[in-house]
């Protein structure tokens, strides 16, 4: 359960400075020792647009800059809902002992971290708005930091020190740093027609900071599970890089571009292949993500649009992974065909191991642009010369994707992709009435 108290206090002078402060104090039955965590927060600003200098310029409608600094709480975790307490389970019931002379179904106690507590983001923001001809033209330009810390993970830990082989602990820091930009125009506005216009481009990078109780510690922390191979991830959290960051083989190339089956660079010069030639190849998270919406009016007709667009994302395609073992014993199994892919083809590879499964080949690019929606809609004053008024409107949902992407859809969260299922394309007609 959450339960929080929240207090608010704004001010604004002569509308031109304004001040507003927020203070929050939430707690959670998730932690026992730390169950209540403060957060903060303040922002100011600036309407420049109203100082006297500026009241009489006809062109400049809007200039605000805005400040602002606040703390967040996060307690969401991996697993469980009671991580710091002192808990058991029940064990199967065909797992029984004999206690004296009676059978017995025994309990085992859990792993759990009392010392648990909030993890805690704090963020800080500088902005400028400005619009012309009466907000015809508006931009917005917003610069942010943003600092993680006590951050929620599970780690594992060492034989016989706690109940479990993983616990969830509050383990390092993070950052982000991003800028934001934001356009909307009105292009045409007359007595028929009007045509309006946005887009929006967001640039961000995140790295990890800290990331162990020691400040030299430079172990990292493996996430991104994959099937090939037990136990084997494809990711790693590592200070100094972004999380979840591809932790991979490096694939030899033939002369025409092809992985040769089994090949990896020797990073340490050793003369072997392990775990020691593993390195840190692209991430997950996209570097700039774009939006753009247009809608056209005509009368009593209307035409909308929306895109989307992601540049930079990488994922781990675990389908074509799975299905690169071409081999005749491997593809035909008793009286049946597996499926084969076309991507896994031209590779021919005849073995697939755990090391195989971990090279960068895997890795790639996913970088897409999508039109998510468009809208065809007709509104009306009076049906059938009755006072009955409405809309009736097209819509089609997720109807083109552009991308180098290999998989199904390259729009991955987290950078694993084991789907085997595509996004559908939807149709939907739709009628409003107002009696």
């Amino acid at each position: 359960s959450l339960l929080g108290f929240f207090g608010r206090v704004n001010y604004s002078y002569d509308n031109r400075y304004m001040i507003t402060a927020t203070i929050r104090r939430d707690g959670t039955s998730r932690f026992s020792k730390n169950k209540w965590g403060l957060f903060p927060a303040v922002a100011l600003g600036w309407n420049i647009a109203n100082e006297p200098w500026l009241k009489d310029n006809k062109t400049l409608s809007t200039m605000k800059l805005r400040l602002s600094w606040g703390q967040t709480g996060q307690q969401d975790l991996n697993e469980g809902n009671y991580p710091t307490l002192a808990t058991y389970y029940t064990n199967l019931a065909g797992s029984k002992y004999y206690f004296g002379d009676k059978l017995i179904t025994p309990m085992s106690a859990l792993g759990f971290n009392e010392e648990l507590k909030w993890e805690t983001t704090t963020t800080y923001n500088i902005g400028l708005d400005l619009g012309f001809w009466n907000d015809r033209l508006t931009f917005g330009v917003e610069a942010y930091y943003r600092k993680t810390t006590d951050l929620i993970n599970k780690i594992p830990v060492p034989a016989l020190a706690n109940l479990t082989n993983w616990l969830t602990t509050n383990i390092g820091d993070l950052e982000n740093k991003g800028v934001e930009v934001e356009m909307n125009a009105i292009a045409i506005d007359t007595k028929d027609w009007s045509w309006t216009i946005g887009a929006n481009v967001a640039y961000n990078n995140n790295k990890i900071t800290k990331l162990n109780m020691s400040e030299n510690d430079k172990s990292g922390v493996a996430t991104g599970g994959i099937s090939g191979g037990v136990g084997n991830t494809v990711q790693m959290h590592q200070v100094g890089y972004p999380t979840s960051a591809f932790y991979v083989y490096e694939q030899v190339y033939d002369a025409e571009g092809r992985p040769i089956e089994g090949e990896y660079v020797d990073r340490d010069g050793n003369g072997i292949i392990n775990d020691d030639d593993r390195y840190f190849y692209k991430k997950a998270d996209a570097d700039v993500l774009m939006g753009l919406t247009s809608k056209v009016t005509y009368k009593k007709c209307d035409f909308g649009m929306s895109f989307r667009a992601s540049l930079n994302n990488y994922v781990y395609n675990a389908v074509e992974a799975g299905k690169s073992n071409v081999s005749a014993t491997n593809i035909y199994s008793g009286e049946s065909w597996h499926n084969v892919t076309n991507m896994v083809l031209d590779k021919n590879w005849q073995t697939v191991s755990g090391i195989d499964a971990l090279s960068d080949y895997f890795i790639q690019n996913a970088s897409f642009l999508k039109c998510d929606n468009i809208t065809l809609g007709y509104s009306f004053d009076k049906l059938f010369g009755r006072n009955i008024s409405g809309r009736a409107y097209l819509t089609a949902q997720n109807v083109f994707t552009i991308t180098d992407y290999k998989g199904l859809d390259p729009e991955i969260n987290g950078g694993y992709d084991g789907n085997i299922y595509p996004r559908p394309f939807v149709g939907i007609f739709g009628l409003s009435l107002n009696f």
